[in-house]
């Protein structure tokens, strides 16, 4: 009978283990350090991003405000310096008919050097004129080229009739030479037109003659507002027809007039024309960021001032072909146009309401999947004049380099995450590979195969450190496998005696058994006369007592002795199984 040995607490098998995913540490650190960058540089860039686009968002705010206020600024210059030199005229030039003489060239001549002077200074001024209560107007133009002419309009008559003959021939056509001399005639008796130069030496010589112009200033809008409001007045922007060497142009501008008044009485009404071109070349040459631009528009949605300035009029599709200011949905911007229905959507104004601004208003809008910024901002209120400039400016101006910093920060990001991946498998195989090779060394031990084996190579001294620990347990496992091999062989030697000696005492107790069995079996043949008979039977079935105890005795011996055996055969095969 044998006995296996067991050790106290039961190896735990493979299949005993709750089933789960395994990573092989080799893949498991790559991953984690891949992870671990990628996701801390995309918080990165998404918390840069996040900051950039709040800041670039204030910045576009400050930079629509700038430049709405630059536009403001320049354009409220050019109508601030108009309104300045038209009280001014209406000033200088009361003392200038006051201490005139009674002939009208003296007046001529100061009004040419005061409006001529304004004209040099003031580029954007196209026309400076004067206009009294008697109908005569005297004005100064700036002609395309440059130069500087004088026009005066004398009423020769100013009856009822002579307006009534005036309204009359207003209108008429002068096509031909024939039909301009019949106006030319009607006109005569009532108006004389006559154009002036500057000669070489400064004085004023007459030109031509223009016998075909009805004039009335005291009709004109400019005169009729400064007149009823009796102080400084705007007028609305209008286009003006300009003739010129032949040519016909159309000019886009404002009027400014201020009553001149004398004893409490209206002398006349000053005016200065402003050619709101000089606005539309401004906002061309405003360099706003990289493609941003700015525009004036009036209560109406018309163009004020654009950067293009041939979009600023338009001509009507009716017969005559009227000019007039542009609307600013039909010009071709199409982010300009855009803003301005969103402003309006964003306001809730309908199409039949004015657009009037109350305060500035910032609007971001999408243009063919292009978004912009747009600042609109009221301006000239005090003037009368409800203009809204604006400005749109693309979302990529401000936001380009932050786009193109992020590409490149993905750009790195991915680059890193790659060189991670790089460094976190070699990393992987520094730490994965003397932990392979210390596996397989505890396999082999397992296996009871404690022969040398390749010393491990490695940079880390704790993996260095282990493995020369692996050397020193299995060369003392092979110290302890040669030396149970040596002290094995005395103890079979002892277990084969012990074997042979319960063998024999086990064969002598059956031997003596059976010669007690025998002599009982002899005793019982004895004739009852003899009188030790019993005792001797009672010696006898003592003896036959005392073997079967010693049998008894004997069984437990052997068993134990099977067991040594068992034990040394198994650790006989233990040691002949070790590799050394």
């Amino acid at each position: 009978m044998s006995h296996a040995l067991e050790s106290p607490v039961p190896p735990t098998s493979p299949a005993a283990v709750p089933p789960c995913r395994r990573v092989p540490l080799r893949h498991f650190l790559p991953i984690v350090f891949c992870l671990l960058i990628g996701t801390v540089s995309l918080l990165i860039i998404f918390i840069t991003h996040r900051s950039a686009t709040h800041s670039i968002e204030s910045l576009a705010e400050e930079v629509m405000t700038r430049v709405s206020q630059r536009v403001v600024e320049k354009t409220s210059y050019y109508l601030d310096s108009a309104a300045q030199a038209v009280q001014m005229n209406a000033t200088v030039w009361q003392r200038g008919l006051r201490g005139a003489a009674k002939e009208e060239q003296t007046f001529l001549e100061f009004f040419n050097r005061t409006s001529r002077e304004q004209l040099t200074l003031f580029p954007y001024f196209g026309l400076v004129y004067y206009g009294d209560q008697q109908g005569n107007h005297w004005l100064n133009k700036r002609e395309q080229d440059g130069t500087i002419h004088v026009r005066v309009i004398t009423r020769k008559d100013d009856s009822p009739a002579s307006k009534r003959a005036l309204e009359q021939w207003a209108g008429r056509a002068t096509s031909t030479e024939q039909e301009r001399q019949t106006v030319a005639l009607a006109l005569a008796p009532y108006l004389e037109t006559h154009w002036y130069e500057v000669d070489k030496q400064g004085q004023l010589v007459h030109g031509e003659r223009d016998p075909l112009k009805n004039f009335d200033p005291r009709l004109r809008p400019w005169y009729v507002g400064a007149r009823e409001k009796n102080k400084l007045f705007w007028t609305d922007v209008y286009v003006w027809e300009e003739k010129y060497q032949g040519v016909v142009s159309h000019q886009l501008g404002i009027t400014v007039s201020a009553p001149m008044v004398r004893a409490g009485q209206l002398a006349g009404v000053c005016g200065i024309d402003i050619s709101l071109q000089a606005v539309s070349h401004f906002l061309r040459d405003m360099e706003i960021m990289k493609n941003g631009r700015a525009f004036i528009l009036n209560a109406k949605g018309e163009t004020v001032g654009l950067p293009n300035y041939g979009e600023v009029l338009e001509k009507t599709a009716a017969a005559d072909e009227t000019i007039h200011l542009n609307h600013i949905n039909k010009i071709s911007d199409l982010a300009v146009t855009t803003s301005y229905a969103a402003l309006r959507t964003a306001l809730g104004l309908t199409e039949e309401q004015p657009f009037v601004l109350p305060r500035e208003r910032v609007i971001t809008f999408a243009v063919a999947d292009q978004q912009y910024y747009g600042f609109y901002k009221p301006f000239a209120t005090d003037l009368g004049l409800n203009w809204t400039v604006g400005v749109v400016i693309p979302a990529d101006d401000f936001l380009g380099g932050v786009k193109e910093e992020m590409h490149q920060s993905l750009l790195i990001a991915l680059v890193s995450i790659c060189f991670m991946s790089a460094a976190g498998i070699l990393v992987g195989r520094l730490i994965t590979n003397p932990l392979a090779h210390l596996g397989r060394e505890v396999e082999r031990i397992m296996q009871l195969d404690l022969a040398p084996s390749p010393s491990l190579t490695t940079r880390f001294l704790e993996f260095r450190m282990i493995s020369l620990a692996f050397t020193r347990m299995k060369l003392a496992l092979a110290e302890m496998v040669n030396s149970l091999a040596v002290h094995t062989k005395p103890m079979d030697w002892s277990a084969e005696e012990l074997t042979n000696i319960a063998l024999t005492l086990e064969e002598g107790t059956q031997t003596m058994q059976e010669g007690v069995g025998t002599v009982q079996t002899l005793l019982q043949q004895l004739p009852e006369q003899i009188p030790e008979k019993e005792e001797m039977i009672q010696v006898m079935a003592q003896v036959e007592d005392s073997l079967r105890t010693l049998h008894h005795l004997n069984q437990p011996v052997i068993e134990q002795v099977d067991q040594i055996n068992e034990s040394i055969r198994a650790l006989r095969q233990t040691l002949q199984a070790a590799r050394i």
